[in-house]
C-alpha cells in the first residue's frame, strides 16, 4: 500500500502560508491605522495652530486698544484702524483655517477604520465652526467679543472620538499628541480657545 507522504507536507505549507497571509494583513492594517492617525493628528495640530495665530493677533489688537483707552488717547481713527485690522485677521483666519480643514478632509481613511473616520468628522465640525466664526468676524469684527459656544462645544465633542481612534499599540506618539491638543486648546469661559 502506497502512502501519500506529501499530503501532510502540503497541508502544513498551506496552513503556514494562510497564517502568514493573515498575519501580514493584520500587520498591514495596523500600520495603515497608525499612518492615518498620524496624518490626521498632524493636520489637526496645523488647524489648531492657525486658530492660535488668530487668537494671538486678535489679543494684540485688543491689548493695544485697551492700553490706548487707558491712556485716554484712543481716537475714532484708531478705533476704525483696529476694526479694519480685526476684519483682516478674520479674513486671514478664514483662509488658513479653511485650508487646514481641507487638508483634514482630504486625508484618506479606509472604510473599515470607522473610529478614525468618526474622529476626522468630529474634528471637521470644530474646524467648520471656526470657519463660520471667522466669516462672521470678517463681516462684523464685533463677533470677536461674543462667546462662541459652537466653537467650544465642537472642540469638546471632538476629544472622545479622537481618543477612541488611538491604537492600543500605537506609533508616532499619537496618544501624547492628541492629549496635547486638548491640554493646550482648553476652552476659556470668554468663548476663546487657547
Amino acid at each position: 500500500m502506497k502512502r501519500n507522504t506529501w499530503i501532510p507536507l502540503v497541508a502544513g505549507a498551506v496552513a503556514f502560508l494562510i497564517t502568514l497571509g493573515i498575519g501580514g494583513a493584520v500587520g498591514t492594517d495596523w500600520l495603515t491605522r497608525n499612518i492615518e492617525m498620524d496624518r490626521l493628528v498632524t493636520a489637526i495640530v496645523e488647524s489648531e495652530a492657525s486658530m492660535g495665530v488668530v487668537q494671538e493677533r486678535t489679543a494684540a489688537v485688543f491689548d493695544q486698544l485697551e492700553a490706548e483707552g487707558l491712556e485716554g488717547t484712543l481716537a475714532d481713527a484708531q478705533s476704525e484702524a483696529a476694526t479694519a485690522e480685526l476684519a483682516r485677521i478674520a479674513v486671514d483666519g478664514a483662509d488658513s483655517i479653511g485650508a487646514a480643514g481641507r487638508e483634514i478632509a482630504a486625508i484618506n481613511i479606509l472604510p473599515w477604520h470607522t473610529k478614525i473616520k468618526a474622529a476626522q468628522e468630529a474634528y471637521l465640525l470644530h474646524n467648520y465652526a471656526w470657519q463660520a466664526y471667522m466669516q462672521a468676524a470678517a463681516e462684523d469684527p464685533v463677533a470677536f467679543t461674543v462667546d462662541q459656544p459652537l466653537v467650544n462645544r465642537t472642540f469638546q465633542d471632538a476629544q472622545e472620538p479622537l481618543e477612541d481612534a488611538i491604537s492600543i499599540v500605537g506609533l508616532f506618539d499619537v496618544e501624547a499628541r492628541v492629549a496635547n491638543i486638548f491640554i493646550d486648546g482648553a476652552p476659556q469661559s470668554s468663548g476663546e480657545i487657547i
